[in-house]
């Protein structure tokens, strides 16, 4: 295990809590992260992370469970389970990740409309792009336009290569 690596931290785990908090009752950020303290400290370990960090992280997971209708709101930072919720805790009592999450239509619209292009995430984009397109367009894949070994070269022979591989049956 890494340094830094806290695998009770990561998505499922935390939605977990969110979703039998969510069957016991209300559901607070605070109330989540005194739930997984405890939690830890029935382990003899206590919160590896400082507390804001761990309640920015519930925040998120709530932001997006609110938008998948799977919690309404019931008061100013309040939720409650919604009958799809309640279902969700039924199928997933070990927690969600985000890809449970796109079985919700509201949610995979969401992610749809607010997910940014690769080409703003990924500087090598462009060049996979082309070398995709490229080999759409029928470009041998010695059409390559980077120089040997760089990271626009890899990418340009990545898209290339994906192209091609999606032309097989």
């Amino acid at each position: 295990m890494f340094e830094n690596d806290f695998p009770l931290l990561g998505t499922p785990s935390l939605t977990a809590v969110i979703l039998q908090s969510g069957a016991a009752g209300e559901v607070t950020v605070e109330d989540c992260t005194n739930r997984l303290a405890a939690l830890l400290a029935l382990a003899h370990e206590s919160l590896p992370i400082p507390r804001e960090d761990i309640m920015e992280r519930f925040a998120g997971h709530i932001r997006q469970f609110e938008i998948a209708g799977l919690l309404a709101p019931a008061g100013d930072g309040v939720w409650r389970l919604s009958p799809r919720g309640e279902a969700a805790v039924r199928r997933h009592p070990q927690g969600l990740d985000p890809s449970d999450l796109m079985l919700y239509p509201e949610y995979a619209a969401h992610v749809r409309t607010s997910a940014q292009s690769r080409a703003e995430t990924d500087p090598r984009a462009r060049s996979y792009d082309a070398g995709f397109g490229a080999r759409r367009e029928g470009q041998p894949f010695t059409a390559n336009p980077h120089t040997l070994n760089s990271a626009d070269f890899l990418a340009w022979e990545n898209g290339w290569m994906e192209a091609l591989d999606e032309e097989q049956p």
